[in-house]
């Protein structure tokens, strides 16, 4: 479908043959799945705000905001009612199949996502350009003109390049919630180094000084993620690295990872991730 100098304001290009997927929002109000993928994906806020949980933080960023979401980590919209943004997506997999380094467009831009802050606040001359970056590469992908698929790479090359070399120049945009306290923040941290040993909501509230019901309470306003759901999430992530190993059996990840049973790990796994642990090793 040719779109002439024209980029439709929703669109949703998740095949396209390049590689990779490209999804525009005009009002993106939330997406309150947690999830995690083996892909790299970027997120570029065009307008409004979003309140987003990345990487054990719940953080409100702003138009004019850069996030670079490395393969493995948990993320999830958050929204709080009313609030809406404009939104540019690019996930480095087409058709759910993630793009690999034998990709010769990728290989260059690899490294330069892997030293990325994950999150920068774009100055305002340079989200004027990378808006208008993104709005080209649409363009292109829906255009199919004589070599688009180079271009389309040319643009998001651009993009990368362009947002690291001004990241230096600007602060990051990290301003985590009011609900995300010092406490909580703790507690996250120490999850995220222990999931996979017997932790508990009371033994974690002890170690903590606080009771059962305060964390419980605190850490679902400032997560959006109940404690147990949190927990259960870091320990699917940590299998699904380890499913790649085909040295390893279900077995032995589903107690390294901190499961009393396969059929916990299974029921787990598959809530999160929509498949079974064997189909997820046959298709990474």
């Amino acid at each position: 479908m040719k779109i002439p100098g024209k980029e439709p304001d929703d669109y949703r290009l998740t095949s396209t043959g390049c590689g990779f997927s490209l999804i525009k929002k005009s009002r993106a109000i939330t997406n309150p799945v947690r999830h995690f993928h083996p892909w790299w994906e970027i997120l570029y806020i065009e307008s409004g705000e979003r309140t987003f949980f990345y990487a054990g933080r719940t953080l409100h960023i702003l138009a004019g905001t850069f996030l670079c979401i490395a393969p493995g980590i948990l993320h999830r919209a958050v929204n709080p009612e009313g609030e809406v943004c404009g939104l540019y997506n690019v996930y480095f997999a087409d058709d759910n199949k993630p793009v690999g380094e034998e990709s010769a467009p990728f290989a260059q831009i690899a490294p330069l996502l892997q030293s990325m802050e994950p999150c920068v606040a774009l100055l305002p001359e340079v989200q004027s350009e990378v808006t208008e970056l993104f709005s080209k590469m649409g363009r292109e992908l829906f255009s199919r003109d004589i070599g688009w698929k180079n271009i389309a790479w040319a643009y998001l090359s651009q993009i990368i390049v362009t947002v690291s070399r001004q990241k230096s120049q600007a602060g990051v945009a990290l301003q985590p919630t009011l609900e995300m306290n010092s406490h909580i923040a703790a507690v996250i941290d120490y999850l995220n180094v222990n999931y996979a040993r017997d932790v508990s909501l009371a033994s974690v509230a002890e170690r903590f000084g606080l009771s059962a019901s305060h964390l419980s309470r605190s850490f679902k306003e400032a997560t959006h993620f109940g404690f147990v759901e949190y927990v259960n999430s870091l320990r699917i992530t940590k299998a699904c690295r380890m499913l790649k190993d085909e040295r390893l059996s279900v077995l032995e990840i589903a107690m390294e990872c901190g499961f009393g049973s396969l059929t916990q790990f299974g029921r787990c796994f598959r809530s999160l991730t929509g498949t079974t642990p064997l189909s997820y090793r046959k298709s990474v």
